[in-house]
């Protein structure tokens, strides 16, 4: 993960700690510590060292054990190690509950757009045909012998079924949703 654009910089805590640098160290200091921040390391190097504070080699060596008195072996600095590692955790925090989110906002759309649906295929109103003899008025006592409650358009069929599958649909992303 590349480090973060920001870095919280505690003045308190840096002044305190910085009492006896030069301006010219401060300087250095902070140009180390900015690299650090971005590199999640400093170079071993005193040249390198020298190229980040903006110094000469020379320059650099004559202001350097001040400075390198502020780091641990290796060029590596306990506090901002710490920092380092807090900002990665809470951009995973944040990264993991945006995930969350947009999952059950997601979700919850779905199954309010599902149930929109329904209510409107529901509202649609189911016309039985008349066919065979009622089409032509001789069968007004005369009940058909089949086993089935009326005829309905294949419109009508197809909306019922919509319907109904919208009803599976919302009920299943409902049970799933209550399950998570």
């Amino acid at each position: 993960m590349s480090s973060p654009a920001w870095m919280p910089m505690y003045w308190g805590d840096y002044l305190r700690d910085t009492r006896d640098l030069t301006t010219l160290q401060h300087g250095a200091y902070l140009l180390l510590i900015a690299h650090y921040w971005q590199h999640k390391s400093l170079p071993a190097s005193e040249k390198q060292l020298a190229a980040i504070a903006g110094l000469s080699v020379h320059k650099w060596r004559a202001i350097q054990d001040p400075i390198a008195a502020k780091f641990s072996d290796g060029w590596t600095h306990k506090r901002i190690d710490h920092e380092l590692t807090e900002s990665e955790r809470k951009i995973n925090q944040r990264v993991i509950a945006g995930r969350r989110g947009g999952f059950k906002s997601g979700t919850a759309r779905s199954i309010k757009k599902g149930l929109r649906i329904i209510e409107a295929v529901a509202s649609l109103p189911l016309k039985r045909e008349a066919s065979g003899n009622e089409a032509t008025g001789e069968a007004k006592t005369k009940r058909s012998r089949t086993n089935h409650k009326g005829n309905i358009t294949s419109t009508e069929y197809v909306a019922a079924e919509a319907k109904k599958a919208a009803t599976d649909i919302a009920i299943q992303r409902i049970v799933r949703a209550r399950r998570e």
